[in-house]
């Protein structure tokens, strides 16, 4: 008899084991579908962000051609209205620069 009772301990045991083994995994599937949730949350978040952030970007560069463009226009008018003032201008600027960077020693 004292190895039947032995063997019920064992067995009590072993259920014991499998029960709270069972407990422990149901717990991981759970923490881990919880983690795939939040990452899954996190990636759509990040991606509308990055998304809003590249059409401000684009918005950007299109307002700086749109100025740059009206701007060389303006100076286009400008030249053709004051030729003459404009090559006086451009003659004046490069001889100013040959002479600050040396070469009109």
């Amino acid at each position: 008899m004292p190895h039947t009772k032995i063997a019920e301990a064992e067995t009590a045991t072993e259920s014991g084991f499998r029960e709270e083994f069972d407990t422990l995994r149901t717990q991981v599937n759970d923490l881990l579908q919880s983690l795939k949730s939040k990452a899954e949350a996190t990636s759509d978040n990040l991606e509308s962000t990055v998304g809003r952030y590249q059409d401000q970007a684009g918005q950007k560069l299109h307002d700086v051609y749109e100025a740059g463009s009206a701007g060389l226009n303006d100076v286009s008018d400008h030249i053709r209205k004051n030729p003459v003032a404009s090559i006086l201008i451009a003659f004046g600027v490069g001889y100013g620069l040959f002479k600050v960077l040396g070469q009109g020693k």
